[in-house]
């Protein structure tokens, strides 16, 4: 039956669908925090953004599926499946790097930053356990600022209104939270604006996945700096430094420096511009007329002369004009 068919398909709810999804974020987060203590301490950190990713894909693609027919459930957790993938990673890491390469140089041209190296078991087991925390971590960040709440804000409003009410969260967070102790409140918000445009200019969460792990790896792990925004890391190089707080960051580590205020307005450019090819082919969208279709009829005298002009012309007979006749005659015989 056609009737039984179409009516297993819901109609999309934007705004109810938008708070379920963000509810579901905060039971996620929490439930991944006590199931986590269920673990050995060593393996806490990794449960627990583990967990807590797979609570959230999982939740957001039910959600998708059921409630919102119009998107893909890959597509409406950010994974969308396209040509170039690598290469759109490929170019939020290029980023990512280049900003903590940018945070550490201060300290680095200073003289001011020192480094310690550790090769052993126990060192190099940590190093492994904490890429695997930040890769979990990037993942649920991303998940939350680029997955389904976000594209059901841009679907109930527009990209420019879902935005600012995602980076308005964040800042709401980042207040009552210890971000309001320091000055890392206006990193938080450019981190986030870094995160939300890299998404809605590319409709994907590949690019901006790439600048966080680009970011986190290389600052926390090549670098071994600390980071006061991700879970507490180890690995075979831990760093520090000194001199002023302002310039280095000093025992907060080279986030906590005013140099990464310009350092992430460099970089919120740089998203424009690395992802301008993706920002024309998947979100320009063709103009739509916004009336209704009204046709008017055209006046009487158009319509009879169109019909005058259409008509077959008359066949023209010219009289008097015959073919002359030639009488035929016998040839002569010449004997």
């Amino acid at each position: 039956m056609p009737f039984a068919k179409h009516s297993l398909h819901k109609p999309s709810r934007p705004a109810a669908t938008f708070l379920l999804s963000a509810a579901w974020t905060v039971l996620s987060l929490l439930s991944a925090g006590e199931l986590s203590r269920l673990v050995p301490v060593m393996w806490t950190d990794v449960a627990r953004e583990v967990i807590a990713a797979l609570l959230l894909m999982g939740g957001f693609y039910a959600m998708a599926r059921v409630w919102v027919p119009e998107l893909r459930p890959l597509s409406s957790i950010g994974f969308v499946r396209r040509p170039g993938i690598a290469g759109e990673l490929g170019r939020g890491v290029a980023l990512g790097w280049g900003i903590a390469i940018a945070l550490v140089l201060p300290a680095l041209l200073t003289g001011n930053l020192s480094m310690q190296f550790g090769f052993d078991g126990p060192t190099l087991l940590r190093t492994l356990l904490s890429v695997l925390v930040l890769i979990a971590f990037a993942l649920v960040v991303q998940l939350i600022l680029a997955g389904l709440p976000l594209q059901l804000l841009v679907k109930a409003s527009s990209p420019g209104w879902a935005s600012a009410a995602t980076i308005f969260v964040v800042t709401m967070l980042a207040i009552t939270g210890t971000a309001s102790q320091g000055r890392t409140l206006p990193v938080m918000v450019l981190a986030a604006s870094i995160f939300v445009t890299g998404f809605l200019r590319t409709r994907a969460l590949w690019f901006s996945l790439g600048v966080q792990l680009g970011w986190s790896l290389v600052l926390q792990i090549l670098f071994g700096s600390s980071s006061p925004y991700t879970p507490v890391t180890f690995g075979i190089i831990q760093s520090g430094a000194d001199g002023p707080i302002w310039l280095t960051g000093g025992p907060f580590g080279p986030e906590a420096s005013l140099v990464t205020v310009l350092v992430l307005v460099a970089a919120l450019v740089g998203v424009f511009r690395l992802t301008k090819d993706y920002a024309w082919h998947y979100t320009w969208q063709p103009l739509e007329g916004a009336g209704h279709p009204m046709d008017v009829p055209p006046p009487a005298e158009h319509l009879r002369e169109e019909k005058r002009q259409a008509a077959a012309a008359p066949l023209i007979q010219i009289g008097g004009l015959q073919t002359p006749q030639i009488p035929y005659s016998e040839p002569r015989d010449p004997a």
